[in-house]
C-alpha cells in the first residue's frame, strides 16, 4: 500500500521520536490505546502521553496507539476491507489484550462505532474494551459498546488494572470492578470518580513528537489540575476536581527537562484557568532566561481580564507574539452572577487598553449564547459591551458558542434553547456587530452534542446506525429518533424526573 497517495501520510507510519516499540513475543500484557479523533487533533495530547508512559514504563506491559483516520484513508480502508493497525508494530486490534479508548470529548463519542468498524472488531466480539475521558461523566449512551469505564484520572488506575490482568475475561472484569474509579458493565452499580496526586514520576518527560504538524503544535506543561472557580455550566471542572497545584520548583524542572529532551520551539502552560495558578509570575520569571536563550515561545491560555494576566503577558511579550484570549461568556451582569463567573467590565476595558499600548493588534473573546434565563436584554448588554471594547482600537475576534447542559453541574436540569430562539439571538449578533470579526456557532452540532451529553441508551442506538458525515446531520438524527417513536427536539429538552442517565457516576 502506497501511503503517499493519502493526505498527510506520515500520520499513519509511526516511528515518531520517543514512540516505543517493545518485543511483542516477550511482553505478556498488550494494550492498544484507541483515540477516536484524528492524529492532527490528538497526536501530541498530554493525556495520551500520560497513559502511554504509565503503561510502557512497566516491564510486563506494552502500549501502542491508533488514531481515527482522515476521510480519504478511511474510505480506502472500507472499500478494500482492510483495517486500521497500531502505529508502533502495525498489528490488528484483535491481537491486543485490552483496547483502551480515550473519549476526551463528546466529538470523540461520535466516532466510536465507526472506529470499531475500522479496527475490524464488533461490539459483540472484541478484546476487553475500556473507555475513559471526560465523556464518561455520562456513559449511558455508549455503555453497551464497552466492557468497563474508568471515570476520572487514569495514570494510577491503568496500572492497577494491569496488575490484575488475566486472560480469563470474566475473572478479569470481576476483579477490576473492585478498583475505585472503574465501572464494569453488568457488575458495578455505581462508580466514584477517581483522582490522582500530581507526582513528578508520573509525568511524561519524553512525550511523543508527532510526525506532522498538529493543531496544538507545541509542548504542553501541566501546571495545575482542577479549577479554583465554580462556573455553573462547566463539566470539566467537575471531571478534573479536586484542585491540585504543582509547586513552582516542580514546574520549572518540568519545563527545563522537557525542553532538553524534546527540542520543542514553543511551550504552553496547561490548566483550566492558567492565569489563576498562584505561582505564575514567579515561574515565568524563572524560566524566561532559558526561553530567551533558546528562542522558545510561551503561550498562556485561559486568561482572565485582570492585572495579574496583564503583567504576565507583558513579561513574555519579548519571547513571541502572544495570542490573547479571554472567555467572559457574557457581559450581562445578571447572567454573570447566575453562572458564577463575574467579570468587571471596567477591569476588562483597562486591560485591553494596556494591551493596545503595548502594541498588541488583536484579542479573541469567547461568548456563550443560550445561557439559562437569557433574554433579549442580556444579548443587548453583551453587544453593547463588545462595541465599547472595540473602540479601544484592538481588532476583536468574537467567537460564539451555544450553551449545552452538562451532567453533574448546577445547570444539568436546564434545557438547550429551541432552534428558533438560538437563530434569533445569533441573528442579533450578526446584525448589530457587523464591524467585528464574528465566528458563529453550529446549531446542528450543539443539538447533537446535547443529545449525547444528557442522553441515555437511545442515543447509543442512533450511534449504531449513523456513519460518516450523516452523524453530523441533525436531520438524520431526527429521522433515526423518529424510528424509535421519539421526537428528537423534545428528547433533548426533556425533564429528568427522579432519574439522570448519568446517576451511576458519583463525582
Amino acid at each position: 500500500m502506497k501511503l503517499l497517495k493519502f493526505q498527510k501520510p506520515a500520520q499513519y507510519v509511526g516511528g515518531e521520536f520517543f514512540s516505543i516499540t517493545k518485543n511483542w513475543q516477550e511482553i505478556p500484557k498488550k494494550v492498544l490505546l484507541v483515540v477516536p479523533t484524528t492524529y492532527e487533533i490528538s497526536g501530541n495530547s498530554l493525556g495520551i502521553n500520560f497513559l502511554y508512559k504509565a503503561i510502557n514504563s512497566r516491564k510486563d506491559s506494552l502500549c501502542e496507539r491508533v488514531y481515527f483516520p482522515l476521510e480519504d484513508y478511511k474510505k480506502y480502508l472500507f472499500e478494500t476491507k482492510k483495517v486500521l493497525t497500531s502505529l508502533e508494530s502495525h498489528r490488528r486490534a484483535d491481537e491486543f489484550d485490552i483496547l483502551l479508548f480515550s473519549l476526551s470529548s463528546r466529538y470523540a463519542v461520535l466516532n466510536i462505532f465507526e472506529m470499531f468498524e475500522l479496527l475490524g472488531i464488533s461490539c459483540e466480539k472484541k478484546p476487553v474494551c475500556i473507555a475513559g475521558g471526560v465523556a464518561t461523566m455520562n456513559f449511558a449512551p455508549f455503555e453497551n459498546f464497552f466492557d468497563a469505564f474508568v471515570v476520572g484520572d487514569g495514570e494510577e488506575v491503568v496500572g492497577e488494572i494491569l496488575d490484575i490482568f488475566s486472560q480469563n475475561r470474566e475473572n478479569f472484569l470481576s476483579e477490576i470492578s473492585k478498583i475505585e474509579g472503574v465501572y464494569v458493565k453488568g457488575i458495578s452499580k455505581k462508580v466514584k470518580k477517581r483522582f490522582s496526586p500530581l507526582k513528578t514520576e508520573y509525568y511524561p518527560l519524553t512525550p511523543i513528537i508527532p510526525n506532522i504538524r498538529t493543531f496544538q503544535n507545541r509542548l504542553d506543561i501541566e501546571i495545575m489540575r482542577g479549577c479554583p472557580n465554580n462556573c455553573a455550566f462547566c463539566e470539566a471542572r467537575k471531571f478534573y476536581s479536586p484542585l491540585r497545584i504543582r509547586k513552582p520548583d516542580e514546574v520549572v524542572w518540568l519545563v527545563e527537562e522537557s525542553i532538553k529532551n524534546t527540542g520543542w520551539e514553543g511551550i504552553s502552560f496547561l490548566s483550566l484557568s492558567t492565569s489563576q495558578y498562584p505561582y505564575l509570575i514567579e515561574v515565568v520569571s524563572r524560566i524566561l532566561p532559558l526561553l530567551k536563550r533558546k528562542a522558545i515561545s510561551l503561550q498562556i491560555p485561559s486568561l482572565r481580564p485582570d492585572i495579574k494576566s496583564l503583567e504576565c503577558i507583558l513579561k513574555i511579550l519579548e519571547l513571541n507574539q502572544v495570542n490573547i484570549t479571554f472567555a467572559p461568556e457574557t457581559f450581562s451582569k445578571r447572567l454573570q452572577k447566575k453562572i458564577s463567573k463575574e467579570t468587571s467590565f471596567e477591569e476588562f476595558e483597562n486591560v485591553l487598553k494596556e494591551l493596545k499600548k503595548a502594541g498588541f493588534p488583536d484579542a479573541k473573546i469567547y461568548l456563550l449564547i443560550g445561557l439559562p434565563g437569557e433574554e433579549e436584554d442580556d444579548i443587548a448588554e453583551t453587544i453593547k459591551a463588545v462595541k465599547e471594547l472595540s473602540k479601544i482600537g484592538l481588532k476583536l475576534k468574537i467567537s460564539l458558542s451555544i450553551f449545552v447542559p452538562a451532567p453533574h453541574t448546577p445547570f444539568q436540569d436546564e434545557k438547550i434553547f429551541p432552534v428558533d430562539r438560538l437563530e434569533a439571538h445569533i441573528e442579533k449578533f450578526k446584525t448589530l456587530m457587523k464591524r467585528v470579526a464574528l465566528k458563529l456557532p453550529d446549531i446542528s452540532y450543539a443539538l447533537i452534542e446535547s443529545a449525547i451529553t444528557t442522553g441515555d441508551e437511545n442515543v447509543g442506538k442512533i450511534l449504531l446506525n449513523l456513519k460518516g458525515r450523516d452523524i453530523f446531520s441533525v436531520d438524520r438524527w431526527r429521522e433515526e429518533f423518529s424510528k424509535l417513536g421519539i421526537d428528537f427536539d423534545e428528547y433533548i429538552r426533556r425533564d429528568f424526573v427522579g432519574y439522570y442517565p448519568w446517576s451511576k457516576v458519583i463525582v
